[in-house]
Formats: structure tokens, C-alpha cells, sequence
């Protein structure tokens, strides 16, 4: 599997509450084998491995055979994320440019992610607004390694 994308979600669920292991049972729950992100990032900016990364994802319908999700959990439409949780994100971003030989432009929210055939507002209209940021602190970051 060649990636090609790294696509951001939300887990449109509040962000104290929700863990891993709950979206795993919802994700169990409506047929999938294992959680269908590659990683997620708690409440609190903690970073837990999903599915490995040497298995497809089933996070972006469409697209799914190109790309790594990892989910943010909160509900970005209602709420911000947290700024440890934004730190965490480009860290993960930042990681998988680095081992995929990536660029900030193969960054997408779930919204607009390429091949994808899901109408979704994820990853929320909150941290949608923030992926501008998000990619410019990613692009810096590789600039520096």
C-alpha cells in the first residue's frame, strides 16, 4: 500500500468521554474488523495507535486504499479542540510525512479528501478552519529536518 494521503477526522463525540476503545466498539458495532483509524488523538492530546499502518484504513470511503487517518476526538463542530490535542496532531502529521516521504499538501480533512465519495463536514467546521495552521506548522517542521 503506497501513501498517498493523510486524512483528518473527528470522532463528532465529546472529547472528555470518548476513548479509543469506544470507537472501536462503534466501529465494530456497524461491521468493520478493527477501529478504521490509524490513529487517535484523546481529550487530553494523548496519541493511541489504531489499526497498524500496514493495513488499509476504513476511515474515507473511496480512499481508504492510499491513505492513514487519524481521528481527533471531540465534536469540532460544537466545540475547539484542545490546544494539546492540535500539538498531537501535527505531530502525528508531522511523523508520517517524515517515514511516507510526504509533503503539508497531501494533508486533508475528511471533507475533501481526493477519490472520497462520503458528504461529510468532518473533521467539524473548528478544526476544518485550523488545517491551514495545522499544514504551515507541518511544512515548518519538515523544512527543519
Amino acid at each position: 500500500m503506497k501513501i498517498q494521503k493523510l486524512v483528518v477526522h473527528h470522532s463528532a463525540t465529546n472529547s472528555v468521554t470518548t476513548k479509543r476503545a469506544d470507537i472501536e466498539r462503534w466501529h465494530r458495532q456497524r461491521g468493520f474488523s478493527q477501529i478504521g483509524y490509524h490513529k487517535v488523538i484523546e481529550g487530553d492530546g494523548g496519541i493511541v495507535d489504531g489499526r497498524p499502518e500496514t493495513i488499509q484504513g476504513a476511515h474515507a470511503r473511496g480512499a481508504n486504499h492510499a491513505s492513514l487517518g487519524v481521528c481527533v476526538v471531540g465534536n469540532f463542530e460544537t466545540e475547539v479542540p484542545s490546544a494539546p490535542q492540535i500539538e498531537a496532531l501535527v505531530d502525528v502529521l508531522t511523523g508520517w510525512c517524515n517515514t511516507y516521504k510526504l509533503d503539508e499538501t497531501c494533508i486533508y480533512g475528511h471533507f475533501n479528501v481526493p477519490g472520497g465519495t462520503t458528504r461529510t463536514a468532518c473533521p467539524g467546521r473548528n478544526l476544518k478552519n485550523q488545517l491551514p495552521a495545522i499544514k504551515q506548522k507541518v511544512a515548518a517542521r519538515l523544512r527543519l529536518r
